[in-house]
């Protein structure tokens, strides 16, 4: 049965989106996480993307014990990460959507500390926390994500003054499994249009809505631990630099990709900023620095000229979005 308004709090209805791929290994420990918060979900809605592990019945037994409600859809072949969510979040009803993968373990708290620092900041698109890091046992590691992705104080701080830039300038720090969005702020780039081996949907919804203008409210506590084990189907972070041909060719296309997703989320936010009657000038100028940068990357990479290396050098945007005369010689030999 539905929590009624009161007990709901001022922040509305709340769906957990979860998107699941030959997860039964550790399914049953995440939803038995969902089922004790302290503040129940108003739905789970899963969307498996052809599972041939067990997982589609261990879905449905799942449901017939929830204490809310849980809808499921299939997919009848394997879409890919991105389209699964996607799927997910269009069947959601709730005003603040979660994103869920299907092998961690949320912190009791965890929606109820989302929902009450979104109350306390209404003009925020979504919520992010930080997640411990853990590989099967009782024990955590001791680098949180944040940690990882160098979410560092004085990186939050820029976060807060420019959520946009700050995006652009470094790694994804907000991860979709630790983070909880308003419906209808990210419902206008509910197309999920990217490679999810360039941008995944937890970076797509947050770059999307502060280029609209809006911004994210980083909690430092660790609401999530992020489960690592060899069958996980999404990495937080990318691995060794690209060596080889085959390496090579595969960091080329995710750079490639990585740009095409980018002008999309530009094409994105310049006619939905047309549509509301929203100034986003600046976001755009922000979306073109990075898309021009990049492509000079992928320029001196392929050239690998010391002529370029020295060009490269004098561009401002190597100091600015990249580290540097470090950054020249990793491009200039070639290393991704």
């Amino acid at each position: 049965m539905p929590l009624n308004r009161e007990v709901r709090g001022e922040s509305g209805r709340v769906s957990i989106a979860m998107a699941t791929y030959n997860g039964a290994a550790h399914l049953r420990a995440q939803v038995e996480s969902l089922f004790g918060q302290s503040r129940m979900p108003d739905e789970l809605v899963v969307h498996d993307d052809a599972s041939t592990d067990g997982t589609q019945q261990l879905l449905l037994d799942i449901a017939e014990k929830a204490p809310f409600p849980v809808r499921i859809s299939q997919a009848d072949r394997n879409h890919g990460v991105n389209a699964a969510f996607e799927t997910a979040l269009r069947h959601c009803r709730g005003d603040i959507v979660f994103f869920c993968d299907q092998d961690d373990i949320w912190h009791p708290d965890k929606v109820k500390a989302c929902l009450d620092a979104l109350d306390q900041h209404p003009e925020a698109a979504f919520v992010f926390s930080d997640a411990s890091q853990f590989t099967g046992g009782c024990s955590d590691l001791s680098q949180s994500l944040w940690q990882l992705s160098a979410f560092s104080p004085a990186r939050q701080i820029a976060f807060r003054r420019s959520p946009l830039e700050t995006m652009l300038k470094g790694g994804n720090f907000v991860y979709g499994m630790a983070s909880a969005f308003r419906r209808n702020a990210i419902l206008p780039f509910a197309r999920i249009d990217c490679d999810p081996i360039a941008m995944t949907h937890d970076t797509w919804f947050s770059l999307h809505t502060v280029a609209m203008g809006a911004t994210g409210i980083a909690l430092p506590p660790r609401l999530v631990r992020y489960r690592r084990h060899a069958a996980q189907t999404s990495v937080v972070l990318g691995g060794a630099a690209a060596f080889g041909d085959a390496g090579r060719q595969k960091a080329q296309l995710r750079a490639a990709r990585l740009i095409a997703a980018l002008l999309t989320v530009r094409s994105n936010v310049e006619r939905e900023g047309r549509s509301q009657g929203i100034g986003v000038t600046s976001s755009l100028a922000h979306l073109d620095r990075k898309i021009a940068f990049l492509q000079a990357r992928e320029n001196l990479r392929r050239d690998r000229r010391i002529a370029s290396a020295l060009k490269a050098i004098a561009n401002p945007d190597y100091w600015h979005l990249a580290k540097g005369p470090a950054s020249v010689l990793r491009d200039y030999r070639g290393i991704w």
